[in-house]
């Protein structure tokens, strides 16, 4: 028999406890335009950013200022490598709000261009201010234009960092790059998906069962093919199914149902619309929740 309506709606989004920068987007500062400043000058006047490294001449600039303008509001910052007698390089932490964890994904995006020649970006996640850390990505100078250019780089976390490190690498020639925008994110887990509870069934109150037996999935739900150009069955007695949502790798909800006594749920998803990538189908039944991921390949 299927169930009645769904009167609790299912949560829009998963509640994610993310992190973040402070001052991601470098407007908070001393408002000077600052070349080639002294790391002090440069750390009084630029907050929650700290500048080290063996160059020591971090830049600060604006739309005001003759370097182009900002991505992200009106500050930017400029880091450099200099070989003149010896490989010197720029760098600075930025700081988060609060530590990333060790082992969990993050997906950190943020906005660069060349000065002239670009150099290497390489990052790190650091547990003080003043060291690269544990570096887990380097962004080639090959992929770096003269026009800001988005920058993607989903990680796994190495330890329980607090800061961010930014350093440009260059051991063959002078070089530099500029900076803004920066934003982090946590990779979305299925695991952290909310569900309702409990779900409303005519008068009577059904709760979602969320312990270690409905983990196990019990509940028998087939998604196929998988990978698929984008079109997926679902093998499920839609009948006891009380919600359907879709989320990207970000837990963004791109495709939601739910049950009614009018229309139960989709046997078939579309995802012909979406890019191709890794996905998570998530039914919600009254026994608790059922995870699959699919993935749209082309």
């Amino acid at each position: 028999m299927r169930p009645a309506a769904l009167l609790l709606t299912i949560a829009a989004a998963p509640v994610l406890n993310g992190q973040d920068f402070l001052n991601g987007s470098f407007e908070k500062n001393g408002n000077i335009c600052m070349i080639n400043a002294s790391v002090p000058v440069f750390n009084a006047n630029v907050k929650n950013t700290h500048a080290f490294g063996s160059f020591r001449k971090p830049d600060i600039a604006s739309n005001n200022c003759g370097h182009g303008d900002a991505k992200d509001g009106n500050w930017f910052i400029g880091l450099a490598t200099n070989i003149e007698g010896a490989v010197r390089s720029e760098a600075v932490t930025l700081e988060l709000n609060a530590p990333l964890v060790k082992g969990n994904q993050y997906n950190l995006v943020f906005w660069t261009r060349s000065r002239v020649n670009a150099s290497n970006i390489e990052l790190g996640l650091s547990a003080n201010d003043s060291t690269a850390g544990n570096i887990f990505y380097t962004v080639s100078s090959g992929t770096i234009t003269s026009e800001w250019k988005e920058v993607s780089v989903r990680f796994t976390a190495p330890e329980n960092g607090k800061y961010i490190s930014v350093r440009a690498v260059n051991p063959h020639g002078n070089s530099g790059i500029w900076l803004d925008a920066f934003r982090l994110s946590t990779v979305f887990s299925p695991d952290l998906v909310v569900l309702p509870g409990p779900v409303k069934q005519g008068s009577a109150s059904v709760k979602m069962n969320s312990n270690a037996a409905a983990k196990k999935q019990s509940y028998d739900v087939d998604v196929y093919p998988n990978p698929s150009s984008g079109v997926f069955k679902v093998n499920a007695d839609t009948a006891q199914v009380l919600s359907l949502v879709v989320y990207n790798t970000l837990g963004m909800p791109i495709e939601e149902h739910k049950a009614t006594d009018e229309e139960p749920i989709p046997q078939s998803i579309d995802l012909t619309s979406q890019q191709p990538g890794l996905y998570f189908l998530e039914l919600a039944t009254v026994e608790g929740k059922v995870t699959k991921r699919i993935i749209v390949s082309r």
